[in-house]
């Protein structure tokens, strides 16, 4: 089967991940493949991890190039920081937020839930006192955006008391990393996870992940750190950071991709490229307010600048307007996940996504299709 029989006349990915990617992208992925310890490669490797680090504007923190999609990260970051019995601090405001307790479950340990409705960010004040209330907790984990809902989780006074009360936490930036602000070493970020298909710009496969030496202590004191396992941050240390090693086979095609992706975004400048993912998101709220329909949050300044979330009128069929939008235009859209499925659209503005070509034609397709096809239930 060829690629183009995969799109299936698909021109244009807007979905919420994985992205459209640029050219130069693309073309990195089509570099012959090499052994990963050609001296070559792992030169590459190094510039690559260097690049994140700029990305992650965390100087003091290690970053490690896990191989694998998010998930992998996310599961780690639990599975080698908390030992069985430890109660972990579960913020959520969706399927993401909330899966992280079923990642403190798997291992034993007991989550407690910080629990906020799904069209609206965490209360600063509401955060604290429940921090308080469980300062005995070993670590706190939270989602920086909440792709599902569209919505951007102010967590920066949330990390800083955590901190303040000793706790570990574990911070999805999955989907904003590139794509909105987010200094872990600032705000007190003791593992920050984030992927190779979104605001990055690259293919699946690649997890960029920021550890404190906090959180690399607490691996250490784990009871049975976790150690010859795929999930082992310990293992990528004493492989990658010490001796320029690797636990395992490394992904070269997507190591060159990313390389490529990070390169586009050092080039243009993050700042830049923050705010083009600003001025993406307001050209598709605007247009979304032109067509009378609604945002899922309740208050547009929760908005993520990297997905937004549209409200569907009961009506409204979603998988029919996807559908009509994919054959009569070509473009990809997303729906609902999880609980939100048939209630949401969502459209992804992410990485090489983010730009105004793409979002205008994006839009112009789905008020043609809101205005001219069959799309009720």
């Amino acid at each position: 089967m060829t690629w183009g029989k995969v799109r299936r006349g698909v021109k244009l990915v807007m979905t919420p991940g994985p992205v459209e990617i640029s050219p130069r992208v693309l073309s990195a992925l089509s570099q012959p493949s090499i052994y990963h310890y050609d001296s070559g490669f792992i030169e590459l490797f190094k510039e690559c991890t260097e690049k994140a680090q700029k990305i992650f504007s965390a100087k003091d923190r290690d970053v490690l190039l896990l191989q694998g999609e998010g998930v992998l990260g996310l599961e780690a970051a639990v599975a080698c920081t908390i030992d069985k019995g430890e109660s972990v601090l579960v913020f959520e405001n969706g399927p993401f937020g909330r899966q992280f307790g079923e990642y403190v479950k798997n291992i034993g340990a007991h989550p407690v839930f910080f629990h906020t409705p799904n069209d609206r960010v965490f209360d600063r004040e509401g955060a604290a006192e429940f921090l308080e209330t469980n300062s005995n907790a070993a670590a706190a984990t939270m989602v920086h955006c909440e792709t599902p809902a569209g919505l951007l989780n102010n967590l920066e006074p949330i990390c800083r008391k955590a901190k303040e009360l000793g706790i570990l936490t574990i911070v999805d930036c999955v989907a904003s990393l590139g794509g909105a602000e987010f200094k872990p070493a600032e705000w007190g970020v003791d593992i920050a996870v984030a992927a190779s298909q979104k605001c990055l710009g690259s293919t699946p496969g690649i997890t960029p992940m920021a550890i404190s030496s906090a959180a690399w202590q607490k691996m250490e004191k784990k009871k049975v750190p976790i150690r010859n396992s795929y999930l082992s941050l310990l293992d990528w240390r004493d492989t990658w950071l010490s001796t320029k090693s690797f636990p395992f086979t490394p992904f070269t095609a997507e190591v060159y991709a990313l390389s490529e992706a990070l390169d586009e975004i050092l080039e243009e400048g993050l700042e830049h490229v923050l705010n083009r993912h600003l001025e993406a998101s307001n050209m598709v709220r605007r247009r979304v307010k032109s067509m009378g329909l609604s945002l899922w949050p309740v208050k547009e300044e929760y908005c993520s600048p990297t997905v937004t979330a549209i409200r569907l009128p009961d009506q409204m069929n979603d998988l029919k307007i996807i559908q009509d939008v994919k054959n009569r235009h070509g473009i990809l859209i997303g729906g609902g996940y999880k609980e939100l499925k048939g209630k949401v659209l969502r459209i992804g503005h992410m990485g090489y996504q983010a730009n105004r070509l793409f979002v205008s034609a994006t839009m112009d397709a789905l008020e043609d299709v809101l205005n001219h096809s069959t799309v009720k239930s």
